[in-house]
């Protein structure tokens, strides 16, 4: 192969097709808007960190994620001599992200294009042959009279733009929803009943340790101040509190296999979890729900709930003594996972 083709290969690698790749996958971020898209064993897990311990939020998280792709995209699109480095770092980066989540045990989804992604595997598959496709076709620069007027300015011009797009568009989209107004708190004598809702966020997230839950007394938790009904008969005894989606596989599984025991279903409050901010559930994909003996409740629409589902609690006497997310047989104590 002739170096003049590597060259304009790699020109068109770099300056075409990895732009319109990595655009891809930002615009689809900007466009659904929320942190479920992160990664969830690295890019999420360390969000979560940051927010609780230097106050960046998961939003902020993602605008700035996607605002360093679009940054990347007017390099590789405008500055030519910068073209081959930004595809190179923004590629490594993809793969070391990929990595890193199929080390820690996720191997079904990336995250990469929403709801639509395909797995860890596919996508690493997909950016490592960019990446070296970048590595092995080398670019060479155009004379001055080639290259574009101006193309700092307009580069500096695009990102400037691009990344006040991402923070504009997400962390509108991360604004809590308006007060739901409850006001002071009203005496019941219904147990069930939170006298006092919390006003909904526009995100919630569970913790990355879920054994800060272990030890605390149920209503401690602020997912439980959120529900204007609570599960019922907490207090005495040993109960169940598993939070659930119709279109999780694991979760249909559960109800299908574990939950058609009327003896421990009598003792589970199953809460169904939204799927999305504005809707409960897609009814194109969602399972059926089987006739059962557990309690059902709902958490509210209108926060971006970041759970995996299934969340299982188990709460004896009040106090909650085992918390996992996505599963369910330890905490009802069914045996190890079958995942």
């Amino acid at each position: 192969m002739s170096p003049q083709l590597k060259s304009q290969i790699g020109t068109i690698l770099c300056r075409g097709v990895v732009p319109a790749w990595v655009a891809s996958g930002a615009i689809v971020k900007l466009i659904e808007a929320t942190p479920k898209l992160l990664p969830e064993k690295t890019v999420l897990s360390l969000g979560k960190m940051l927010d609780q311990e230097m106050g960046i939020s998961l939003m902020t998280l993602l605008a700035s994620l996607i605002a360093i792709e679009f940054v990347c995209i007017a390099v590789m699109v405008l500055l030519q001599k910068y073209a081959r480095a930004a595809a190179i770092f923004i590629l490594s980066v993809f793969c070391i992200v990929l990595i890193g989540e199929m080390v820690q045990g996720n191997i079904t989804k990336c995250g990469c294009f929403g709801g639509f992604s395909p797995t860890p595997w596919a996508m690493l598959i997909a950016d490592g042959s960019l990446l070296f496709g970048v590595l092995f076709f080398r670019t060479t620069h155009k004379s001055a009279a080639q290259s574009p007027k101006w193309p700092m300015p307009s580069a500096v011009v695009l990102s400037l733009s691009l990344i006040g797009l991402s923070f504009g568009v997400i962390i509108s989209a991360g604004k809590a929803p308006e007060s739901n107004g409850n006001g002071s708190p009203v005496v019941h004598d219904d147990p069930t009943i939170n006298p006092n809702p919390a006003p909904l966020k526009g995100l919630w997230y569970t913790p990355n340790d879920m054994n800060e839950w272990v030890g605390k007394p149920w209503r401690e938790l602020e997912i439980f101040q959120f529900m204007p009904i609570w599960p019922s008969n907490m207090d005495d005894g040993k109960h169940y509190v598993v939070f659930y989606r119709r279109t999780c596989d694991h979760c249909e599984e559960m109800f299908y296999d574990d939950l058609t025991d009327p003896d421990l279903a009598a003792m589970v409050t199953a809460i169904e979890v939204p799927e999305e901010k504005d809707q409960m559930r897609p009814e194109d994909r969602a399972w059926p729900l089987p006739d059962t003996d557990c309690e059902l409740l709902e958490l509210s629409i209108g926060c971006d709930w970041l759970i995996q589902s299934p969340l299982t609690i188990r709460v004896e006497d009040g106090i909650i003594t085992c918390a996992v997310e996505g599963g369910h047989k330890e905490c009802m104590e069914l045996g190890p996972e079958d995942h």
